[in-house]
């Protein structure tokens, strides 16, 4: 449903890194960004998502991943030895604090912090549509 919504142009979709696990998740993120670099930026993330790796993912773990992924290994290491993508972590942490995100997955409508169901996010989509649409005179 959530992608309907993103296909309709009411909503996007974006993704944020916010750091909650400490070091080992602030090193995941710069590990993402770094294979991303290489356009496996979804591949890499959801691998270690799914072997639960996010809490204590590692330098050799994230070459390991690189490896299986058929990266460019030697771009991917000296990518997160010379924390090429740090700055801009920080940022996305900082930015999300500053909207009041204290976890994840956190959604904002509008602006707004959003819900934490899905049901109550898309009520707040469907409002917030259906104000444009008042706005627009639709």
């Amino acid at each position: 449903m959530i992608e309907e919504v993103v296909r309709s142009g009411l909503a996007r979709y974006e993704y944020r890194h916010f750091i909650i696990f400490g070091a080992a998740s602030a090193f995941a993120a710069l590990a993402t960004e770094c294979a991303g670099d290489q356009g496996a930026w979804w591949e890499f993330h959801d691998e270690y998502l799914l072997q639960g790796m996010a809490r204590t993912f590692t330098r050799a773990g994230a070459i390991e991943l690189a490896q299986r992924e058929e990266l460019d290994v030697a771009r991917f290491t000296q990518c997160i030895d010379n924390e090429e993508h740090a700055e801009r972590i920080l940022q996305m942490q900082q930015q999300g604090i500053a909207d009041g995100v204290n976890g994840t997955p956190s959604f904002r409508i509008n602006g707004q912090p959003g819900g934490r169901t899905l049901e109550a996010i898309l009520n707040q989509v469907r409002a917030a549509a259906d104000a444009t649409e008042d706005q627009e005179g639709g």
